[in-house]
């Protein structure tokens, strides 16, 4: 196996990755949750998880997206704009402006997403160092991130094939074993929640998510995934909220399809 470069001091960047393209539930990234932006959501979410750096914002360079310029969450976030498209360049640009040796991806539709799963999967990656390190399919889903180490990223973009479905990143590696190597990390038990869908998407995820954020109380600060936990266990009728919608690219199979077949490297 190719030798994968140790880091004693890593600079670690989070690059939230968002567009304000959303055709099921219009600009959602900007849709308030208790009074907050869901991607100011995500964002504060991010800058939760102590072991990082630099938290940037990674948007495009079109106009549309010009709003998500404001989210700077009183200068903490850096905004980058690059590549409508390329999800690999974005996160490249990212690393280069911070210095990053290791950077997460996080989407921005993730407002939950779990400042203590990232710090999980950072700690973890750092133990036995990966292309991408992530983790099994036995969590809830908007609650984790991927790490990758920038050279793999590099790697990635010199490759020959039209690199045409990086908003699914992960599967680029995963599918392609051969040309990188990736660590599934299982999580502990009190993360392990499949069953909860915790992205915003469609309107019913908006409703659950106001249901969390309002009840809870939380304003602009971090919602750790301890206190989502156990709300949601104590009222398990709001997780149901949304337990009806669709994931695409897993329940469309001729996406799924295609996207197994363009992520395949040769």
């Amino acid at each position: 196996m190719r030798k994968i470069k140790i880091f004693n001091d890593p600079s670690i960047t989070i690059a939230v990755i968002c567009r304000l393209k959303s055709t099921r539930l219009p600009k959602k990234a900007l849709l308030p949750i208790n009074g907050v932006a869901s991607i100011e959501r995500c964002l504060l979410n991010c800058l939760g998880a102590p072991d990082v750096n630099q938290v940037v914002l990674a948007t495009s360079w079109l106009p549309e997206d010009d709003p998500l310029e404001q989210f700077t969450i009183d200068g903490k976030v850096k905004v980058l704009r690059g590549d409508p498209d390329n999800v690999a360049k974005r996160m490249v640009h990212a690393s280069e402006e911070t210095g990053a040796d290791i950077v997460l991806r996080v989407t921005g539709d993730n407002p939950v997403v779990s400042p203590e799963i990232i710090n999980i999967l950072i700690e973890e990656h750092l133990k036995d160092i990966h292309d991408l390190t992530t983790v099994t399919n036995q969590h809830a889903m908007g609650t984790a991130a991927e790490v990758y180490t920038v050279e793999s990223l590099y790697r990635l973009l010199k490759h020959k094939n039209n690199l045409t479905y990086t908003e699914y990143l992960p599967f680029y590696y995963i599918n392609s074993p051969e040309f990188f190597s990736v660590r599934k990390v299982e999580l502990p038990e009190e993360f392990k929640y499949p069953q909860w869908r915790l992205t915003l998407d469609e309107q019913q995820d908006l409703k659950l998510f106001e249901n969390i954020y309002s009840n809870l109380d939380i304003k602009k600060e971090p919602l750790f995934f301890s206190d989502l936990r156990n709300y949601l266990l104590e009222n398990p009728l709001v997780a149901k909220i949304n337990s009806d919608v669709s994931i695409k690219w897993k329940d469309d199979k001729i996406l799924a399809e295609e996207i197994l077949m363009e992520t395949t490297l040769e």
